[in-house]
């Protein structure tokens, strides 16, 4: 867990400015915005307790949560291996702005250009 998400850090400067008692104009309107996309990173400790690559089909995706803003999203996410990751994505089906199967699609695609991209790059170095 890499503590990388801006709402976290957001949350946590506010957290302490009520407790040294530091009024903050900015954290004040930043909280008080609507998350359209709330997301996780779920720890995995399935994965220390057997061998990944000879019982793959063993692990579970585990859970999720619901989104926070009515046109949102709530993803969780969990890394489970070298090249392993399972998203839940959850969203209101009375939101006519949302749709978790769509954004499925969109988080795959947006892996695997970053993959190409990754791939393009290794294989440009190799060649200096």
């Amino acid at each position: 867990m890499c503590g990388k998400g801006i709402d976290r850090h957001l949350f946590c400067l506010y957290v302490v400015s009520k407790y040294l008692e530091v009024e903050s104009p900015f954290l004040n309107k930043v909280l008080s915005e609507p998350w359209r996309l709330s997301t996780s990173q779920t720890p995995h400790g399935q994965t220390t307790q057997f061998d990944l690559k000879k019982f793959p089909n063993c692990i579970s995706a585990g859970g999720g949560f619901g989104p926070v803003a009515n046109d949102g999203y709530g993803v969780s996410y969990i890394i489970a291996g070298e090249n392993l990751v399972f998203f839940h994505i959850s969203s209101k089906k009375s939101s006519p702005h949302t749709d978790s199967n769509r954004f499925a699609i969109r988080i795959k695609e947006a892996l695997n250009d970053m993959k190409s991209l990754h791939d393009d790059w290794n294989r440009s170095t190799k060649k200096t």
